[in-house]
């Protein structure tokens, strides 16, 4: 093992662990034995004959949930990570993880032990003050979390695996000057421009194609006019749509969970009050309050006329330095405990209504608080609530018919059911879908995977795995393969006709924004524009490439206009969005050839690091065609309501 050859170098006795580990431990403990439905040992996924277990795949999904309730303060319940797709990422990571092991396999990747201590004696991240933490340590962190050296080493051996896997791929990437000089000049070159748009939707309404030119168009580019190959799929669809008005609620049923769950109804203690305040200024700073002793006695004055019975509201609108509540009248609406800072917030609960506090320091200086209504920790009553409760009861039956109906669906496919017999004993409907082009889904069938599938399938086949839809999920098998072809005139004719008037509109469009150019030479874009019943615009503030023109777009063809030409200078009419364009650059932060110079290595890490990463998941992506993935869906359900 490992360790036994740390024992035997002396040198690498001063051993490691850093809290980073844990990223990595908890995605490779192996499960239990046991292959039984709703077992941690049942296999949830299988990759080119790798398993993946449910209790592995939970060890991993808790972690990541782990990760969104820190992020989101542990403001986030079972629905929104369901809406993340939080189940699906955490199986996609485990399906890659098998897909390194297997193409390591067949490159022929091992890690022996010593390889596995060298990159614990020479890793930073398990490096203290530049020494390794100790073989001790080690085992006392391992210990608090109830894993095993054994786990530990098998862990780092597959990260290793991995790191020679990408290296060995990306081995070849290069960044070459121009490209990190076109990194750089996309990263600070801007303009702000001026322009002038001549939309080509105001002429298409004129315009007309006549038979002849559409179809002297149509014999010139009938290639223009493929139509491409098709697919009609059988679909069977278990969502919320369908299978909504099979469930039922009543009255009972809403009132019992108002009183099972009240807290959930109730309305915290809030208080509604208005406030004058003299701001203190922060040490070293001098743009804005007082010295703390010149805004006290300030304050002091104000309280002392608020007590002589002066108008608060006009009092706080007149001197109050706080700008967001002055105008109103010191007002700051209405609020419950954790809102406001501890002092103003212990002030404020302190007092009744209409009763007002002394002086009350806090971090931004003095305040005068007047409390003007107290409303009570209350239970909001059965009628307010009762539809929320409705809508939110129905949507959880709904969901979990959903999910049932899936898991049926999903179980029969599995087992060599057609997608007739597994909807029949569902009772849902199998429907048939309109054609199907490639990259282009069509409702309800708008998931983009699953469209992908369908093109891979052969006719008469059932895709087993459900597709994940905005309210549900869908099945399908290929029922017919319309092959690519040239069309007849009539199925193309419309289509055709189109793409003659936007032809002429276009050429309208050019013609107005020369126009407007021949005049902006002379009476400059503004009066040009506003003689041909246009608008001379701006674009907010500078601009950098990649980024659009405002209306204008981003294509490839106006930015190198734009960054193209002179200061001052007025472009020929250029095509943008919707028509053509007059552009004049009035202010430019061009290529900074010094500042390139001294970024470029920098520069050249960044993107050969971002090219590696991309090039490492096209790898995987290709892996993933070369061996077979199979996914027990009714196991992954099992997975996540565990």
């Amino acid at each position: 093992m490992a360790l036994s050859f740390m024992r035997r170098h002396r040198r690498w006795l001063f051993v490691f662990l850093w809290l980073v580990i844990a990223a990595f431990i908890i995605l490779y403990i192996p499960a239990f034995q046991s292959s039984e439905a709703g077992s941690p040992g049942e296999v949830l996924a299988d990759v080119g004959g790798m398993r993946i277990t449910v209790g592995e795949f939970q060890k991993a999904y808790l972690r990541q949930r782990q990760m969104y309730e820190r992020v989101y303060q542990g403001r986030i319940d079972a629905a929104a990570l369901r809406s993340l797709g939080l189940e699906q990422q955490t199986l996609d990571g485990l399906v890659a993880q098998r897909l390194v092991d297997l193409e390591a396999r067949r490159l022929g990747l091992t890690v022996d032990d010593e390889a596995v201590a060298r990159h614990l004696a020479t890793a930073p991240e398990y490096q203290q003050n530049g020494r390794f933490v100790g073989t001790a340590e080690i085992r006392r962190w391992l210990d608090l979390q109830g894993l095993t050296v054994e786990q530990f080493e098998e862990d780092l051996r597959r990260r290793i695996l991995a790191e020679r896997l990408e290296a060995l791929v990306t081995d070849g990437v290069s960044v070459t000057p121009a490209e990190a000089e076109r990194e750089f000049r996309r990263r600070t070159e801007q303009v702000k421009v001026e322009y002038v748009l001549a939309d080509a939707a105001r002429f298409r309404p004129g315009l007309a194609a006549s038979d002849d030119e559409v179809k002297a168009r149509f014999e010139s580019a009938k290639e223009a006019y493929r139509l491409p190959e098709r697919r009609i799929l059988s679909y069977v669809l278990a969502d919320d749509t369908s299978l909504g008005t099979r469930v039922s609620l009543t009255d009972r049923e809403v009132e019992a969970h108002y009183q099972g769950h009240r807290d959930e109804f109730k309305q915290d203690e809030e208080v509604c009050a208005s406030h004058i305040l003299v701001k203190v200024k922060p040490e070293g700073q001098a743009k804005e309050g007082h010295a703390d002793e010149e805004a006290r006695k300030i304050a002091q004055g104000l309280l002392d006329l608020v007590k002589a019975g002066q108008d608060f509201a006009e009092l706080a609108k007149k001197s109050s330095e706080d700008q967001g509540s002055a105008p109103q009248g010191g007002s700051l609406g209405c609020f419950t405990r954790g809102r406001m800072v501890r002092e103003f917030e212990n002030a404020a609960f302190s007092l009744g209504p209409g009763e007002t506090s002394d002086l009350v320091k806090s971090q931004f200086g003095y305040h005068i608080i007047r409390l003007t209504e107290r409303k009570e920790e209350t239970v909001l009553p059965l009628a307010q609530v009762k539809e929320r409760i409705r809508q939110t009861l129905m949507a959880e039956r709904v969901r979990a018919l959903v999910d049932d109906k899936m898991r049926g669906l999903a179980d029969a496919l599995r087992r060599g059911k057609s997608l007739e017999e597994a909807a029949r004993a569902e009772g849902l409907p199998v429907q048939k879908s309109a054609p199907v082009e490639r990259g282009r889904p069509v409702p309800p069938l708008v998931a983009p995977a699953l469209v992908a599938r369908a093109f891979t399938l052969h006719k008469g086949e059932v895709a087993r795995e459900p597709f994940a839809l905005p309210s549900g999920y869908a099945f399908i098998a290929l029922d017919e393969i319309q092959a690519s072809r040239l069309p007849e005139l009539k199925e193309a004719q419309e289509k055709v006709r189109a793409d003659l008037v936007e032809e002429k509109a276009l050429a309208r469009a050019r013609e107005l924004a020369a126009q407007v150019r021949a005049r902006a030479e002379k009476d400059g874009l503004d009066k040009a524009a506003a003689a041909l019943g246009l608008v001379r615009k701006e674009t907010p503030g500078p601009v950098g490439r990649g980024q659009p023109l405002a209306e204008l777009g981003s294509a490839s063809a106006l930015e190198e206009v734009a960054y193209s030409l002179p200061e001052k200078t007025l472009s020929e009419p250029v095509r943008a969005a919707g028509g053509y364009a007059i552009l004049r650059v009035i202010e430019k932060k061009p290529f900074d050839p010094a500042a390139f110079a001294k970024e470029r290595p920098s520069l050249v890490t960044s993107l050969k690091g971002e090219k590696k990463q991309q090039l490492f998941q096209a790898f995987l992506e290709q892996a993933r065609q070369r061996y077979p993935v199979e996914r027990n869906l009714s196991a992954l359900q099992r997975a996540v309501a565990g």
